[in-house]
């Protein structure tokens, strides 16, 4: 496996894992590397921290969020996440200075909620102009009509990197590994000791992919044009739901794609417990590629291999 070494004006070394590939696609492909990392290092030293927290907040926003208002017009902002996805709350709590979180009965998921005027502003100042998701945009206009606030038009492209991609993957996204056959004994086992033992030993029927749903497909044309990778997928209404809609999935299964992924990840990170099997996602690339999966279970490789399908698992998405 070839390994190539970046280093710029004495900064962290980036490592980058590059599957055999034919001389001239290698070029290519290092020399897309090289100019998006020496793109990002550039852009992120002209953002502050402030402009970084409200792209990604944007991105959840789009994906989670929701403006509310009575008819006596008084506004409150809601955004639900899963129990494992705690810390997306309370980061933008913390943030904010406002706001409760309580626990939604019947099911595993916590709402924030604020009402104060003075933190809906502070919301609507920090979104202006970063929403790209038309049922969000539609909730927000309402909102500035009231508070009287004009608002800005967001940008058809996104400059790269961006917080926005992180905030849409903690809020409506998900990374797994498919799994296209199993045996009749794993595909019994129940729980995460189940999963564990399904993936492990599905031997080369395993396909990793992340993916991000939306029942608009804006946000997701927004992050193709600007990112430059993953493929967008329309699955149809199913008439036999309450609400039938079209729903929009881009997805990323390309070890190419993961590796850009991971290097816009590593300067935005996650905030959601995703970030946990974006770290193992080129351990995984790096294991088939050495065939670990495909080993003796005696071997140290394999065992190694078994490890990483563990901690696979570590939460229950």
């Amino acid at each position: 496996m070839l390994k190539f070494l970046f280093e710029s004006n004495n900064q962290q070394v980036t490592k980058v894992f590059i599957k055999p590939l034919g001389t001239s696609e290698t070029i290519r492909f290092l020399t897309k590397i090289i100019n998006r990392i020496m793109n990002k290092k550039n852009y992120v030293l002209k953002k502050n921290d402030h402009i970084i927290w409200d792209e990604w907040f944007a991105g959840v926003v789009d994906g989670d969020g929701y403006f509310y208002i009575n008819k006596n017009k008084q506004i409150s902002f809601e955004l639900t996440t899963s129990v494992f996805d705690l810390n997306i709350l309370y980061t933008i709590k913390n943030k904010l200075g406002a706001g409760s979180i309580k626990p939604r009965s019947g099911s595993n998921s916590f709402r924030y909620t604020v009402k104060a005027r003075l933190i809906i502003e502070n919301i609507v100042d920090r979104l202006n102009g970063r929403l790209h998701n038309p049922g969000r945009i539609s909730q927000f206009e309402k909102v500035c009509a009231i508070l009287n606030i004009s608002i800005k038009k967001s940008s058809s492209i996104l400059e790269t990197p961006n917080g926005y991609l992180a905030g849409l993957i903690d809020s409506d996204g998900t990374i797994s590994i498919s799994i296209s056959k199993t045996n009749a004994v794993t595909s019994q086992k129940p729980g995460k000791e189940g999963n564990i033992a399904r993936l492990s030993q599905s031997k080369g029927f395993n396909q990793m992919y992340v993916k991000i749903t939306s029942v608009y497909k804006e946000p997701l044309l927004i992050i193709t044009k600007s990112y430059k990778f993953g493929t967008i997928y329309i699955e149809k209404k199913n008439f036999k739901n309450r609400k039938p809609k079209d729903q929009y999935h881009w997805i990323i299964r390309s070890y190419e794609d993961f590796s850009l992924l991971y290097e816009n990840l590593k300067q935005y990170p996650l905030k959601s417990s995703k970030m946990h099997r974006i770290r193992l996602s080129l351990k995984y690339f790096n294991y088939k590629q050495l065939k670990f999966h495909l080993k003796d279970p005696n071997t140290i490789e394999y065992k190694i291999w078994l490890k990483f399908c563990n901690s696979w698992f570590k939460y229950n998405f």
